[in-house]
This record gives structure tokens, C-alpha cells and sequence, in this order.
């Protein structure tokens, strides 16, 4: 008996039996080198300025973000916005208009291989439809965090204060204040 509680125990241990525990899951992280994922979202924003009253915008945004090292990430996307309750026969230029948007943004990733991961970064935005005359965008500082709900699907919030580049019609500076939330697919 003891011989064959010996062979088995040698068995065991060099026979290799699939557990039933072990499954190929892929890990739950945020990103790394080469991971490339579409994002969708929705948010509000604002200019303000000292001169001019501006109406706060809801927008909806989509963009495509690609990992270039295991923390460094570019992204870049469109963005529709429209005033919140204000009457759409107001033919508005520039701030405050309903528009189509190009964005692009560089990111640093805190802690992308863990399901979680702060970030921080730059972005510029620029209108493509009803732009005003003089129009060099909005450059913003932006913050956030990721969160991974499975390996292929995350959650995000972030938030940026930045300024227009262009100045307003009394010279002024611009400011304009953004946060969104949505959602990010792996691909």
C-alpha cells in the first residue's frame, strides 16, 4: 500500500492534469504596449469669460486611443455639442455653438497594468463646423481615472480646465471647463 501511495504521489506531481481552476482569462488591466480600445461619452462644458456669457454645452463624444508604451497613450476623436435649453434659431459662431469638434490628446497612465489607473495629460480641440472667424482651438490640461470592468470593457471619468487660444471680441481670455464619463472598448 505504501508503494502504491508513492507512485502515485510521483504521478501526480509529473503527470501534468488540467485543474479545473485554471482558465485562460485575460487579465483585467487598463491598458499596456500596443492595446487599442474605442471610447464613447457624454459630458457637459463651458467657456466663460470676463466679457461674454456663454451657454453650457452637452456633448457626446467617440475617439480611438492607442497604448505607444506600456504608459504613454494618444487619443484622438469627434466631438458634437449643443447648448442645453437655449433656442436653436440663435445662429451662434464660435463658444457656445452647436459644432462638430476634432480632439487629440497625449496621456500618461499611472498604473495601467492594474484594474484601476490614474492619468493625466494634454488635449486640443478645435471646432469643424460653425467655427468663428478667428479659430485656433482650446488647449486643456486634463486629469482622470480608468477602471477595468472585464478584460475588454472599462469605465472612465476625467475632467480639464484650459484656455481658448484665440481671444474674445473685447481681447479677453477664454477659459473652458470640461468633465465626461463613459466607457472604453478593447479591440
Amino acid at each position: 500500500m505504501h508503494r502504491l501511495f508513492s507512485i502515485l504521489v510521483i504521478a501526480s506531481v509529473l503527470i501534468p492534469v488540467p485543474a479545473l481552476a485554471q482558465e485562460d482569462i485575460e487579465p483585467r488591466t487598463v491598458g499596456g504596449r500596443g492595446v487599442n480600445a474605442i471610447g464613447f461619452s457624454g459630458f457637459i462644458d463651458r467657456f466663460s469669460s470676463s466679457e461674454s456669457s456663454f451657454p453650457t454645452l452637452i456633448t457626446l463624444q467617440v475617439d480611438l486611443s492607442r497604448f505607444l508604451t506600456s504608459r504613454i497613450v494618444v487619443r484622438g476623436g469627434m466631438i458634437g455639442s449643443t447648448p442645453l435649453g437655449e433656442d436653436e434659431d440663435d445662429a451662434r459662431s464660435g463658444p457656445g455653438a452647436t459644432a462638430l469638434h476634432a480632439r487629440g490628446a497625449a496621456l500618461y497612465y499611472f498604473t495601467p497594468q492594474s484594474i484601476a489607473s490614474a492619468y493625466a495629460g494634454l488635449e486640443y480641440r478645435t471646432p469643424l463646423t460653425n467655427r468663428a472667424d478667428k479659430e485656433a482651438g482650446t488647449a486643456l490640461g486634463m486629469a482622470g481615472v480608468e477602471a477595468s470592468l472585464s478584460s475588454r470593457a472599462s469605465v472612465f471619468v476625467q475632467g480639464g480646465y484650459g484656455m481658448r487660444l484665440t481671444r474674445g471680441d473685447e481681447g479677453e481670455r477664454q477659459s473652458r471647463l470640461v468633465g465626461d464619463i463613459g466607457f472604453r472598448i478593447r479591440f
